[in-house]
């Protein structure tokens, strides 16, 4: 063999040893960090925790709307049309912001006979979504449309019109509550909990909306409304490190 090819073979050698040598010293992942396959690492505690925050409602949706069967399609959208902008008219006048009113379907279909082989009329049906921030108002709303001809009231749903704050509060109280769990645990293992190496959210449930059933009735007769209250939910998922 000529001594260029020793000289080559040799500092492959050499080259393989210190790479072995290098592979060799290289650390380990550290205690309680999270592996790369993504589970938890040895020496952590893994706990879930859930908690809720009660709120009480601040805004209600209304659901009204006006259905009317004619035999003409413009017999129809005539009659339909006149008994909603009465409504409208009238429901802004208990002092509903127009922002707050809003058409959420209009439908126009024909009716046929028993055996559905001839049209007999045309139904139109629209619907609208009122949002009522003075929950006084509420009962107002229904009776007021119903007065004004609206023959459908499709129901009532309580809301919290900004969650965010209850929302952190039921993380925060769940984050609380996982290390208070995680502590018992350790505890009864023989061991400590440490810092936490990550923290995961399984769920939050925003409040309601509560539905509060309702059908068209006799204008004279004031419809009573009670709003409760709601609860936000969240759940967390927490890592520890354990000693």
């Amino acid at each position: 063999m000529s001594q260029p090819i020793r000289t080559a073979g040799a500092l492959a050698l050499g080259a393989l040893i210190v790479a072995v040598a290098a592979l060799a010293m290289r650390p380990g992942p550290a205690v309680g960090a999270p592996t790369t396959d993504g589970q938890p690492a040895l020496h952590t505690i893994t706990v879930t925790g859930t908690a809720a925050v009660t709120r009480i409602p601040d805004v209600a949706r209304v659901s009204v709307g006006v259905g009317v069967t004619k035999t003409t399609v413009k017999a129809a959208r005539e009659s339909a049309g006149k008994s909603m902008t009465a409504i409208i008219a009238a429901i802004k006048a208990l002092g509903i912001d127009e922002k707050d009113i809003k058409t959420s379907s209009i439908d126009l279909s024909p009716q046929y006979n028993n055996t559905g082989t001839r049209i007999v009329g045309y139904r139109m049906s629209e619907q609208l979504q009122i949002t009522v921030r003075d929950l006084d108002k509420a009962g107002d709303v229904v009776d007021t449309a119903t007065a004004k001809g609206a023959t459908e009231v499709n129901g009532m749903s309580f809301d919290v019109d900004d969650p965010t704050s209850a929302m952190d509060e039921a993380r925060a109280a769940a984050i609380a509550q996982a290390r208070t769990s995680a502590q018992k645990m350790a505890a009864a293992a023989g061991v400590s909990v440490g810092a936490v190496v990550s923290i995961s959210e399984s769920s939050v449930s925003s409040p309601g909306p509560y539905y509060y059933g309702a059908a068209a009735r006799d204008a004279a007769a004031l419809t009573p409304i009670e709003r409760g209250s709601q609860d936000v939910q969240a759940t967390v998922t927490v890592v520890f490190e354990i000693d």
